[in-house]
């Protein structure tokens, strides 16, 4: 062996042992968790935008946006209703079946706490910004407010399920989060501890007619986390050392990060949303609104069948969230047919019993018959 090739082996076998050990470390590293089942492909727009927030060193400084950006960007996908209550509000094109913060979407835990994910292109903005409610006859409708938040929801937790609803209007998170100010049994959701971070997190809800019952038996979770720019409070949901002990999986902390447009991806890496900074109306400017908006008298009612939102039962309020009728179940009712008898019990039969011959006095001489004295013992009568 002349002397190249022995300079050749060395600097191989040196190689070797430098790079094995900076590739173990990166192969056991706890920051490379493996790739969701649902996010394994990484599209060029992905990368693109990776490669253009690796180059900045911190976010780009959005201008401040007013209301009239939910107008302009939901438009296409809803319908804007002028209520006398709140307002403008947005009624999604989602079908009957829609409930907030339930279809097409799932739970990720965030520096900010637990982020709902949407699958819609427009859930950047109402399930981040403002308040939902429930119209019987209309549905699910949202109320637009200016603070960004993980999810604008409360959270229940009971044995072995893990819950949340969205907060109706005027429900905020405050510093005494104590409850889930009074949120009707039939806006929750709930689902497995094991399932919550579960990519299809829509397979395995509990069925609507049990989340009344999961409700009377859980209790708030009052973990909450304070805005200090903003001054507010949001929910931020199961601790993540609860949920890991339940999971038995490391649950990883994904970052937020702004989007440059609106919209939200989701890449395994990192959480992309389009969180604009927007201003409070103020009362000397003019109010934004909505290009096309109709009253409420004018939406045409949906194919709902409304039933009772309320009954009082035994000192507490019981809610049922009323359903589509054709999402209504039905549990069917089971027949009953009575096994053949091998050995048939013979039916029973009947005759007439024989007529009792008239009673006699020693003789053929029938009873007389007796006879009623005239009068009585009436006034008048013969006594």
């Amino acid at each position: 062996m002349n002397m190249k090739t022995s300079l050749r082996k060395y600097a191989l076998i040196g190689a070797l042992a430098l790079g094995v050990p900076f590739m173990s470390f990166a192969q056991y590293d706890d920051n490379m968790q493996p790739a969701d089942p649902g996010d394994t492909v990484v599209s060029p727009q992905d990368m693109q935008m990776d490669d253009q927030e690796a180059q900045q060193v911190a976010p780009p400084d959005q201008q401040p946006q007013s209301v009239q950006t939910f107008y302009d960007a939901l438009s296409p996908y809803g319908q804007w209703v002028n209520m006398p209550n709140y307002g403008y509000v947005w009624i999604p094109n989602a079908g009957v079946g829609f409930v907030p913060y339930s279809n097409y979407g799932h739970w990720v835990y965030t520096d900010y706490g637990w982020t709902w994910v949407s699958d819609y292109s427009w859930g950047w903005a109402p399930f981040h910004y403002g308040r939902w409610s429930y119209d019987p006859y209309y549905g699910w409708y949202w109320i637009p407010d200016v603070y960004w938040g993980p999810a604008w929801v409360a959270w229940r937790h009971c044995d072995g399920y893990y819950g949340w609803a969205p907060l109706g209007p005027g429900m905020n998170i405050g510093v005494g989060y104590y409850s889930d100010y009074g949120i009707p049994a039939g806006w929750w959701m709930f689902v497995g501890e094991s399932y919550i971070c579960d990519r299809w997190i829509w397979r395995h809800y509990e069925p609507r007619r049990y989340c009344e019952y999961y409700y009377h038996h859980s209790s708030p979770i009052y973990s909450s986390r304070y805005d200090d720019r903003h001054h507010v409070s949001y929910a931020v949901g199961p601790r993540r050392e609860d949920v890991v002990a339940v999971t038995h999986s490391n649950v990883r902390v994904v970052s937020v990060r702004p989007a440059l447009a609106p919209g939200q991806r989701y890449d395994n890496q990192h959480l992309h949303l389009y969180k604009p900074e927007v201003q409070p109306v103020e009362r000397t400017t003019p109010r934004p609104q909505p290009v096309h908006s109709v009253p409420i008298q004018q939406v045409p009612r949906r194919n709902i069948t409304p039933q009772p939102t309320r009954s009082y039962n035994g000192g507490n309020y019981n809610y049922q969230q009323p359903q589509p009728a054709s999402q209504q179940y039905t549990a069917p009712v089971p027949t009953y047919t009575a096994p053949a008898r091998t050995n048939p019990v013979p039916a029973r039969t009947y005759s007439a019993p024989a007529p009792v011959p008239p009673r006699t006095y020693g003789g053929s001489r029938p009873i007389p018959t007796p006879v009623r004295p005239s009068g009585g013992g009436g006034r008048g009568g013969r006594r």
